[in-house]
């Protein structure tokens, strides 16, 4: 009975991991965030996304790089080294990543999280003052 129990659990083990897959790749991403864009409902903060598992992992990732986003040193800079609005919505943010991974579909890598910083810094790039360079 015991060895029954341990094969079931074994068997099912791989079925499992492949179900719990995140995103994988840069590529993964913007096909994910694309479902997004595409069946997003709504306006502003108040839009509904589609109930798919490639909408939420986009969602959920998204959202963490824009935690991870508004991160700075203690001197101001950006952790990201990008500089997103404070009011930027978590869709736009995913939009800029969209408009990213099209335009560089070739040369996109295989770190998702650094196409998303490269996305982000593309789109939002922090501008610095003379006086800001005077200042370092």
């Amino acid at each position: 009975m015991r060895s029954l129990i341990v094969s079931l659990v074994l068997g099912l083990t791989p079925a499992a991991v492949q179900t719990a897959r995140a995103i994988d790749s840069p590529r993964q991403l913007a096909a994910a965030c694309e479902t997004v864009v595409r069946g997003k409902s709504g306006a502003g903060n108040d839009i509904k996304i589609p109930n798919t598992r490639d909408a939420l992992l986009c969602w959920g990732y998204m959202q963490a790089m824009q935690d991870l986003a508004v991160l700075a040193f203690e001197d101001g800079t950006r952790l990201l080294g990008a500089c997103p609005p404070e009011d930027a919505t978590l869709l736009q943010l995913i939009q800029s990543y969209v408009k990213y991974a099209r335009a560089h579909s070739k040369d996109l890598g295989n770190s998702t999280a650094v196409a998303v910083i490269n996305a982000f810094n593309e789109a939002y790039p922090c501008s610095r003052t003379k006086a800001d360079a005077e200042d370092d």
